[in-house]
């Protein structure tokens, strides 16, 4: 990934291994050159005029030096001049940890597994003779192959009981990546781990559980990370606290005193703007009932003048953070104004970046949840996709959202398709039946008596991107199945499901995995219940703005966060949120499916072949 181009594990971890390998392994002989020729045929021609094992000891070195330039094809020519048989001690060690270092440059981690695993009892000999220093590298390798493989609970394991003997650079590196693990692992998988395990991992699961709850407000979060680091004072991340948590308590003391938010109360937006509102002081009736400090809130009529008049009226009023607009006019106006003196967190997005850089944009763009979709099926291994969308401009931009992430990652669009009113007949050309259908005709007329043909559905389809409402689709998935596409994986975003369970209707939504907000998959929080006594009806269509809302008033206090800890992301209502570029608040949603017409979590595959 490039958590750097996506948030994507494999990616991250791949950065962490490269900032760590840069620091050499012991050399198996320390007069070894370890800076490489610019030049493959150079090192390749130094390195014909010496003999074993200094041969050996140069190659080595340089392979390394060209893993940490980032040139793996390089790496692997100079691996492949020795016959790790034909080494002794650490140098056959140290082979066998650059091989696997190459296969996880290239997000090979089963590969990388299977060649440790292939050579487990020679490894289990030279690590015994091996400096200890070197066995632990040893360790981490393994513990990065099993992270890029998908299994982080193991992973995991790997690096805490290494921990404590890892030297003070190896060791902040493995606490760096423990985090990375934790602060990547799907929720429910998080949970699991925390009651499977004891010590010192159940101390890591037990912090980042408290740092991950999505519906904490501020303080509550703080004060139960004072009790974690009462109960855990000896724990490595207590001595070590990642800096997430660190900017996370110094974030009390930054926030603001005063927020003015600029709502629609009236005029054609006003239930959006009401359902923001709720959310707002939903979250801020919840830290004041806990007895925590919050700031003063005002709500302005954003349909009430022009945002200038509008931004220099909570100015007046004192604001020292605003919250608003959301109309994309009046947002466009503000993202292009310069000079700004407050930090705005307006709740829509616009073409064109901020002029300042007190501007931060959030909203609940379908186009980024297309993203997500897209990063997710290439982590699983999917390659060749379908594209089915209504001939709107909505679904216009949803689909090329998608198309153009899927591209960029190198995968394909083998069909790309739009539905109207006809959804069956979209879907059977779509699937190409038409031709399969006119051979079956064919055969049959030449050849009577053969045996029966069945139509079969193009088979150049790992699965299908599908953006719908739940409306559309009950419609397309039962066509889908009834053409003999039953078996294909269907993907959607969250306006596949209306945010309320209803199981008679949705039945015929069975199978279909899609991302959400964690509102509306996380229903049995203290929030839920209170604001369920508050608005028993709910906010229909418009509940994940209600989420949004609720992210809106908490990000006023935790934006220093984001800002001070690159990479860095916040657990929400609306999604796990973290800053991109132009001040852009990217979410990345949690997975779900239909099953008996119910939304479900759904396990999310790291990486891996699963289409293949």
């Amino acid at each position: 990934m490039n958590r750097l181009r996506v948030v994507s594990l494999s990616l991250l971890m791949l950065c962490c291994i490269s900032a760590c390998t840069t620091t050499p392994t012991q050399p198996v002989d320390p007069a070894a050159d370890a800076t490489a020729p610019q030049k493959l045929d150079d090192a390749l021609s130094t390195l014909n005029d010496l003999r074993m094992p200094a041969r050996a000891s140069q190659g080595l070195s340089w392979a390394r030096s060209y893993l940490a330039m980032g040139r793996p094809q390089d790496a692997e020519v100079l691996l492949a001049q020795f016959d790790p048989r034909r080494l002794d001690g650490d140098q056959r060690l140290e082979w066998i940890m650059l091989s696997a270092r190459l296969k996880l440059a290239r997000q090979d981690g089963e590969g990388a597994l299977a060649l440790l695993e292939d050579e487990r009892l020679e490894v289990a000999r030279l690590q015994n003779e091996a400096p200890l220093a070197l066995q632990n590298r040893m360790q981490l390798l393994r513990a990065d192959a099993l992270a890029i493989a998908g299994d982080l609970r193991a992973s995991l394991r790997e690096r805490v009981a290494v921990d404590g003997l890892l030297e003070d650079d190896d060791r902040a590196y493995n606490h760096q990546m423990i985090w990375a693990l934790l602060m990547h692992m799907p929720q429910n998988d998080l949970q699991t781990l925390t009651q499977e395990s004891r010590d010192t991992l159940l101390g890591w699961a037990e912090l980042a559980r408290v740092y991950r709850d999505p519906l904490a407000d501020l303080d509550s979060q703080v004060s139960r990370l004072d009790a974690w680091a009462r109960n855990w004072f000896d724990h490595p991340a207590a001595r070590d606290m990642p800096p997430m948590v660190r900017a996370l308590q110094q974030a009390v003391s930054e926030r603001p005193r005063r927020v003015v938010a600029l709502l629609p109360h009236s005029g054609p937006m006003s239930e959006a703007g009401q359902a923001l509102r709720d959310g707002m002081l939903a979250a801020y009736y919840s830290a004041l009932e806990q007895g925590h400090p919050v700031p003063a809130i005002t709500f302005i009529d954003s349909q009430s003048a022009d945002i200038g008049t509008l931004y220099n009226q909570a100015l007046v009023e004192g604001a020292d953070f605003i919250i608003g607009p959301l109309e994309r006019d009046k947002v466009e106006q503000l993202v292009g104004a310069s000079g700004l003196p407050i930090n705005t967190l307006v709740l829509n997005y616009a073409d064109e970046p901020p002029r300042s850089d007190k501007i931060f944009q959030f909203g609940l763009a379908p186009e980024d949840e297309a993203r997500q979709v897209a990063r997710q099926a290439w982590e699983e291994g999917a390659r060749l996709a379908g594209v089915l969308y209504p001939r709107t401009d909505w679904g216009q931009r949803v689909a090329a959202a998608f198309s153009s992430e899927w591209t960029a990652l190198g995968g394909l669009i083998s069909t790309e398709t739009t539905y109207g009113d006809d959804a069956s007949g979209a879907v059977r050309d779509m699937l190409a039946l038409g031709q399969s259908e006119a051979r079956a005709r064919a055969l049959r007329r030449h050849a009577p008596g053969s045996l029966e043909f069945e139509p079969r559905r193009r088979q150049d389809l790992d699965f299908l991107f599908m953006a719908a409402n739940p409306a559309q689709g009950r419609q397309l998935k039962p066509a889908l199945n009834f053409h003999y596409a039953g078996d294909l994986p269907v993907y959607s975003i969250s306006n596949i499901y209306g945010g309320q369970p209803e199981p008679d209707r949705d039945h015929d939504l069975n199978g279909i995995r899609f991302v959400d907000v964690p509102w509306l998959l996380d229903r049995d929080s203290t929030l839920h219940q209170a604001t369920a006594s508050v608005w028993p009806q709910g906010h229909g269509r418009y509940e994940r703005l209600f989420a949004m809302g609720v992210d809106a008033y908490r990000l006023q206090a935790r934006l220093a966060l984001l800002q001070s800890v690159p990479e860095s992301s916040l657990p929400g209502a609306s999604g796990a949120l973290r800053l991109g570029e132009d001040n852009r608040l990217i979410r990345e949603l949690d997975w779900a499916w239909f099953r008996r017409g119910v939304p479900q979590r759904a396990p999310v595959v790291q990486s891996g072949n699963t289409h293949r």
